[in-house]
């Protein structure tokens, strides 16, 4: 099934703009974070959540804070993020990534693992 405007063309240009909000983008890459293995959970800044956003005309920087599974690789880790985060986030906003700074701030022990009862 096509849908068609009232021209009959659905790829009618149309005038107005598509704004998307900070909070959007924070969201997306939050969880294109929490995708990767090895990551714990995002780790929430006073008054930035896990995710800062910065958008400069069309390019996005994004500073995302994390906690690690213990036993992972940190680097290997931190690498993923940044590759999924930029993918996923560019993708889904049409946008161009253009950094995205990783910082890890805490290593977390699973429960059932020996480190978790010493």
């Amino acid at each position: 099934m096509t849908l068609q405007g009232s021209s009959g063309d659905i790829t009618a240009p149309v005038e107005g703009r598509v704004t998307v909000g900070d909070e959007v983008i924070g969201k997306i890459a939050g969880i294109a974070a929490r995708e990767v293995g090895g990551i714990s959970a995002l780790v929430e800044r006073p008054g930035a959540g896990g995710v800062r956003v910065s958008v400069a005309g069309e390019e996005i920087t994004l500073d995302v804070s994390v906690a690690v599974e213990y036993g992972t690789v940190i680097q290997d880790v931190a690498k993923a993020v940044q590759a999924n985060v930029a993918r996923v986030t560019g993708l889904m906003v049409g946008m161009r990534v253009v950094a995205v700074n990783v910082s890890v701030e805490d290593v977390r022990v699973p429960s059932g693992h020996a480190a978790a009862r010493a």
